[in-house]
């Protein structure tokens, strides 16, 4: 008898295989239906309190290393952050410059 492994988070069937691991040791899967090749397992999840803290402890001249050890977060996921939000944090710098003239 087949168990059911889960379903694809791309197309939602349900027709997967086992297809390896990955470089850090996830279990990989194959789907079927619509040929991706992923894990199942979400990515680690930060709410949005938990992000403003580590943004805001970067806008206070800690590097992004310092981050890294203190939060234990990657230095890339933080960058990711830094580079999505570019244009909000801009916006904002930029408002509350000009409401203090």
């Amino acid at each position: 008898m087949k168990e059911k492994i889960g379903r694809c988070t791309r197309c939602g069937s349900d027709n997967l295989l086992k297809n390896g691991h990955t470089s850090n040791g996830k279990q990989q899967y194959f789907c079927k239906a619509c040929g991706a090749r992923r894990i199942l397992e979400h990515e680690k999840d930060y709410n949005e309190s938990r992000k403003g803290e580590i943004i805001r402890a970067y806008f206070e001249r800690a590097s992004l290393r310092g981050i890294e050890r203190i939060f234990h977060v990657s230095r890339n996921t933080v960058s990711g952050w830094l580079k999505k939000n570019d244009r909000e944090v801009a916006y904002n710098r930029r408002n509350s410059y000009q409401s203090k003239r």
